[in-house]
């Protein structure tokens, strides 16, 4: 159950990005699929506070992804993964264009997930509301790098805020990229902390 758990925590919006601070283009579509390796550790506290034991959780989580430009400085996306996760999110450029070397947004995005598990296959939930920042540097057209800080709040079995951000390198064409990203998430859950990942992934029309 612990690994199934783990697994499903890490499958929201929380730490994966594929995309740059690039916005898509008004009246263009998007659309990509990635994998990411998650990798936490989970705590057993004792009734005084103290960590008893460490469970390291790694896992593996596919994922779809469609973006859309709504106005030039705006766009939209949502996400699937194949363990059930989906998602939306919106971006806003406030510095720089869809074809500026330097660019920079922010952004809103909410995550859902619902399983069952436990001795008695309990129904449980997990919502993500996420609110990143973006930044990235495009040296040519088949070169981007770029770095998104967040907070993510996560709505559990018990409430919790999360810190951290991705790092990323996008290369290919102007339509066509591969997407190499380090995530590094930080909890105030006592029971859940220090989450890195590993996410690759492929976009067409996806800045």
């Amino acid at each position: 159950m612990l690994l199934c758990l783990g697994m499903l925590m890490q499958s929201c919006i929380s730490n994966k990005t594929f995309q740059t601070a690039r916005v898509t283009p008004v009246g263009e579509k998007g659309f990509g699929m990635g994998v990411a390796l998650p990798k936490a550790d989970f705590y057993d506290i004792d009734e005084n506070g103290d960590v008893t034991d460490t469970t390291s959780i790694g896992g593996f989580a596919g994922e779809f992804f469609f973006r859309t430009g709504i106005t030039e400085k705006v766009d939209v996306g949502v996400n699937l993964t194949l363990l059930g996760t989906s998602g939306a999110d919106i971006k806003y450029q406030f510095l720089g264009d869809a074809e500026s070397k330097l660019a920079g947004s922010i952004g809103a995005g909410f995550g859902y997930l619902s399983f069952n598990a436990g001795e008695e296959d309990a129904s449980n939930t997990i919502i993500d509301i996420a609110i990143p920042a973006y930044f990235s540097y495009h040296p040519t057209k088949a070169i981007g790098v770029y770095a998104s800080p967040k907070y993510i709040f996560r709505k559990a079995g018990s409430n919790s805020s999360n810190f951290g951000g991705v790092a990323g390198l996008r290369i290919g064409g102007e339509r066509n990229g591969l997407f190499i990203e380090y995530g590094y998430l930080k909890s105030t859950d006592d029971a859940y902390t220090d989450q890195t990942q590993l996410n690759v992934g492929f976009g067409i029309g996806i800045r």
